[in-house]
């Protein structure tokens, strides 16, 4: 199967160059490594000419591999120009422009800006940086997307992490391309009126994502399902209630609530199926092709266009070509294109948990769907399709599961119970939510409130579904740690479950009871370990002073009154270590 999708090996190994990139910038010029993969193309090129297939195969994984620590490099050294722009400058303003729409927060508004020049000893010079801009929820302006703003003062960069394996905001908004922030109060900032420039794409997908917005707003007046859909088709989360945010998570359905490419799965999978009927004409597959595309680009304008849909897009696209135009597709050779154009162009992508997640719920989806689903056949029509929703969902979720539990250290024990229903109502609400905003553009009164109804109805089944596994017992297990090792073992074991399960080669599964005894032993050496490890941190946490005695599995946290009660600074500052210690209770002792 794997020989019938070679792009699946070419990603792998370009992927590899990017994480080994990381040892190589400091070590390696930028034009050394142009050079050697340039070198190594031409070599590929003349060892394929001569049919040497062994040699050509293993050049041109070096080629890939040195490509992969290129285009990293080449990353980094943009990134590091841009922040050297504003570090060897002194200035006193700047201006920015907001390139995303307002998100919500508990006291402030927060928006991307791109930084496009700075006033240094009175003259202006221009820059192009990124940064993360919060202004006061109660400021007298707040500025919308494409706003032009004059910013006195300076930006500063994120601090880094000062605690034990706390969460490195700074890394993770480099990843995004962001490497400044600034909060502007009320008095700061000035914003200029507007001038006659051309908008762009991605400010137009903004405007249309900000008037769908205003339709979901003008025709749902149940706040939850507003919510819901804003957060599910706009990828904005500001108008979720914190509990209906908790009961996604203790289901395990959390991922819904963020655009990714399961939604535009749906959307596409729900196109197909309507204009299937086109590819029997003549030119049928030619207007098929140009349809599905247009609906798909229409999607993700509703959405703003953010990277997740951006990459989900481009993979479906890349499906419907390899549909019309090919003879034979395969879909993981299908999936990998797809993720080699996104890595190519921006190879961050590959430290984005949405974008593991998202290939690696579609790799389960296209590898692990049809052994679960032949484990059952009923013959009964409803049943049947309840369990082929079911084992989509338990495919999806396996693939998952291990880089979930590295990454949120918890495990929903209902997720197969809900999963299967919100997929369903999911597969329901999206396009009908998409068809509002169609309709809504018509003004045929009958016609909106029919389809108001499919989304109101569909957004509320959704929500009362997720809401039922903190009714039952054991609903979530939490502070589950596993280690990036422990990670790759597990797949390793899925992969060869799965092999041995394609081949019919059973003889592989004597590897998976050794890896097993593996796993389970190195699990039980370090957890032994950590147990018996005892350890005092002093932490750097504003606004508190905090310090902490671990024995056995027993946390002593010493600090001040009011931090017991700031489970925010708690979260952020002190959680991960709670739960790579594998601490089980956790004890505050007051100080003055």
């Amino acid at each position: 199967m794997l020989s019938r999708a070679p792009f699946v090996s070419i990603v792998a190994v370009l992927v590899a160059g990017i994480l080994l990139s990381g040892y190589f910038t400091t070590i390696l010029p930028l034009e050394y490594a142009a050079c050697a993969a340039a070198v190594l193309l031409i070599l590929s090129a003349g060892l394929y000419y001569k049919h040497r297939k062994t040699a050509f195969t293993v050049c041109f994984s070096v080629f890939l591999l040195f490509t992969g620590i290129y285009i990293r490099i080449f990353q980094d050294h943009k990134l590091n120009a841009e922040r050297n722009a504003l570090q060897l400058n002194t200035y006193s303003d700047y201006e920015l422009e907001i390139k995303t729409l307002p998100e919500k927060r508990q006291q402030s508004v927060r928006m991307e800006a791109s930084v496009h020049r700075i006033l240094s000893r009175g003259k202006w010079i221009p820059v192009s940086v990124k940064a993360l801009v919060s202004i006061p929820s109660d400021a007298a302006l707040i500025p919308e997307v494409g706003d032009r703003l004059v910013v006195h003062g300076n930006l500063k960069v994120p601090d880094a992490p000062s605690n034990p394996f706390q969460f490195d905001y700074r890394r993770y908004l480099r990843n995004k391309g962001i490497q400044w922030t600034a909060y502007l109060p009320d008095g700061t900032y000035e914003i200029l009126p507007e001038t006659a420039t051309y908008p762009g794409p991605g400010l137009w997908s903004l405007k249309v994502s900000e008037w769908a917005d205003h339709v979901f707003r003008k025709n749902m007046t149940d706040d939850r399902s507003y919510g819901l859909v804003k957060a599910m088709l706009l990828g904005r989360r500001d108008d979720l209630r914190s509990e209906q945010v908790d009961d996604y998570t203790t289901s395990g359905t959390v991922h819904i609530l963020s655009v990714s490419g399961m939604h535009v799965a749906i959307i596409f999978l729900t196109v197909s199926f309507l204009l299937g009927w086109m590819k029997r004409w003549k030119q049928g597959k030619i207007l098929y092709l140009a349809t599905t595309i247009l609906l798909l680009g229409f999607y993700a304008l509703v959405t703003g266009m953010p990277p997740s849909v951006q990459r989900a897009t481009l993979m479906c696209i890349v499906f419907v070509v390899a549909e019309v135009f090919g003879r034979k597709q395969h879909a993981m050779n299908t999936l990998a294109v797809s993720a080699f154009l996104i890595l190519f162009f921006d190879p961050y992508a590959c430290y984005d948990v949405g974008f593991q997640l998202s290939y690696l719920a579609m790799t389960g989806i296209f590898l692990l769907y049809e052994p679960i689903c032949s484990m059952f056949a009923p013959a009964h029509r409803v049943i049947r399709f309840t369990w082929q929703i079911t084992a989509l969902s338990f495919a999806a979720q396996l693939a998952t599961f291990p880089l979930s539990l590295y990454y949120f250290h918890q495990f929903p024990s209902y997720f197969w119970l809900v999963n299967p229903f919100v997929i369903a109502f999911t597969n329901v609400l999206l396009p009908a939510a998409l068809l509002l905003l169609a309709v809504s553009l018509t003004n045929i009164f009958w016609l909106q409130t029919a389809v108001n109804f499919v989304v109101d109805i569909s957004a509320w089944l959704t929500n009362f579904s997720v809401s039922i596994p903190k009714k039952l017992p054991g609903f979530l297990i939490e502070n589950l740690h596993l280690s990036m090792p422990e990670v790759l073992m597990l797949y390793v074991l899925l992969f060869l479950v799965w092999y041995a399960y394609q081949t019919r080669e059973y003889v592989y599964l004597k590897y998976v009871y050794a890896l097993v005894f593996i796993f389970i032993s190195c699990a039980v050496s370090v957890s032994m370990m950590t147990f018996l490890e005892e350890e005092t941190v002093t932490y750097a946490i504003p606004g508190h002073s905090v310090m902490s005695f671990k024995k056995d599995a027993k946390l002593y946290l010493v600090a001040d009154k009011g931090f017991a009660k700031d489970t925010n600074a708690y979260d952020y500052y002190v959680r991960n270590y709670v739960v790579n210690r594998e601490v089980d209770k956790t004890i505050f002792i007051s100080g003055q």
